[in-house]
């Protein structure tokens, strides 16, 4: 590889650290709003049948961001 090969590779690697970095905030943001969504969506049947919800040994689930469902 020659020089101008070199700089031209060295761009396009950090292009796609960005084009990555931008990914991976999306695929986040997703995914919260998909925790939202389910929140929602669990405490609405809940409430439709009367049902108490509650978790065993007061354990909550923990989704891969490290967050604990509240």
């Amino acid at each position: 590889m020659n020089e101008q090969q070199v700089e031209e590779l060295i761009a396009a690697m950090r292009e796609q650290t960005v084009a990555q970095k931008e990914q991976t905030e999306a695929i986040n943001r997703l995914a919260e709003s998909n925790m939202m969504l389910c929140d929602v969506i669990i405490q609405s049947l809940a409430e439709e049948d009367g049902v108490e919800i509650t978790s065993l040994n007061e354990l909550k689930p923990q989704y891969l961001s490290q967050k604990v469902r509240a």
